[in-house]
């Protein structure tokens, strides 16, 4: 076979890193094409070195990961096509050892978690654990409805497969998610009792617009936190409330907004 020959073949067969490691030890320089049913992915190559790679919204090592993850598909190199931008800088051992060291990770969480096709809910009696969650595992909580797959929330969230199944599966771990049952259709609201009141009915209303249908257990868990009765007239505490309750929103203008909307709402009542 000529050196300047395309080479392709199956993902079940090849996978990734081992292609990775063939373009580098032929010091090829082009770009490889790889996809896995509609999703799809290049890795650029110069001189042997890896120097750009893309999958979907991810680019660098990120993309290297996640295409690393794959396997079913196909591939095909294209010899001498460049890339224009450079988002890579690593040695392709460096590369290469700390993509087996993702695999590894992926290994032990495809135990627990059979595909990024898997369905899940909120634990039903997720208000009674004490936890601390990071904001990025509140934006992936905030899309859990049973009916979205761990795929449709990785998308929605504008983050790799891979690394969503992370989140997952430490989500899984800390006990607040369950596996959707069929009938899992919509969170059930019964879950978290908050106050029938105007001001709760207003703040649900507005923190499920910025987060979803896990809002009511943030409030209630931020009440708790605070110390705050959810029945207190007093305007101090609603405003404390607010401000703590908009910082729990990863998404500035989502928390501008919310805390615009309950701001005024509270200036409306006084």
């Amino acid at each position: 076979m000529s050196m300047r020959q395309d080479i392709s073949g199956e993902l079940d067969n090849t996978r990734c890193p081992e292609i990775i490691k063939i373009l580098s030890l032929g010091k090829r320089s082009g770009r490889l094409y790889l996809t896995n049913g509609v999703e799809t992915g290049n890795i650029y190559f110069s001189d042997g070195e890896v120097i750009h790679a893309q999958c979907g919204a991810l680019t660098g090592i990120k993309a290297i990961h996640e295409l690393a993850v794959w396997t079913s598909g196909e591939y095909r190199f294209f010899v001498d096509e460049p890339s224009d931008v450079q988002t890579i800088s690593m040695r392709v051992d460096d590369i290469l050892s700390e993509t087996t060291t993702h695999l590894r990770q992926m290994d032990k969480i495809t135990s627990l978690i059979p595909s990024s096709a898997a369905l899940y809910a909120l634990e039903p009696e997720i208000k009674d654990k004490d936890i601390q969650l990071k904001s990025i595992q509140w934006k992936v909580l905030a899309s859990v409805d049973g009916k979205r797959s761990i795929a449709d929330i990785a998308e929605i969230c504008g983050f790799g497969v891979s690394d969503t199944m992370k989140i997952f599966y430490t989500l899984l771990k800390i006990g607040v998610l369950r596996d959707a049952a069929p009938q899992d259709t919509r969170m059930d609201r019964r879950l978290i009792k908050l106050p029938e009141t105007e001001f709760i009915n207003s703040l649900k209303e507005a923190l499920t617009r910025a987060l979803g249908p896990v809002a009511p257990f943030i409030i209630s868990e931020t009440a708790d936190e605070l110390n705050i009765d959810l029945l207190s007239d007093n305007t101090d505490q609603k405003a404390y409330l607010i401000e703590t309750l908009s910082n729990k929103i990863p998404e500035e203008k989502m928390s501008l907004r919310f805390l615009d909307s309950m701001t005024d709402w509270l200036k409306s009542e006084v």
